[in-house]
């Protein structure tokens, strides 16, 4: 399961990893930042994030399917400071094209 996989990314704090399931480009809300990024911007920008948010806990809340051809789930990210609501939406690829991050 890709958000299994994802979830693994967050508790063990390795933004890396997102290249693996980050779409060539992908809508993208963290914090202050909000727009449409490419791959490699994105990646930059979770990096920055995990770099300032050390996660402590991560758990999917819930998973669901928008149509045939997207995947989302709805998560809750608990960091070193804060808790965040995570939303994240999948292709028909199971490539992340919406990732938010939000207070």
């Amino acid at each position: 399961q890709v958000f299994n996989s994802i979830a693994n990314i967050f508790t063990q704090n390795n933004y890396q990893e997102f290249s693996k399931y980050f779409a060539n480009t992908l809508d993208m809300t963290l914090e202050d930042e909000d727009g449409t990024y490419g791959k490699q911007q994105a990646l930059v920008l979770i990096k920055d994030f995990f770099e300032s948010h050390e996660t402590k806990s991560f758990r999917v809340k819930h998973i669901g399917s928008s149509n045939e051809r997207t995947n989302y789930a709805v998560c809750e990210l608990k960091s070193n400071s804060n808790t965040y609501s995570v939303y994240i939406l999948l292709n028909k690829q199971s490539k992340i094209i919406q990732l938010q991050i939000e207070e």
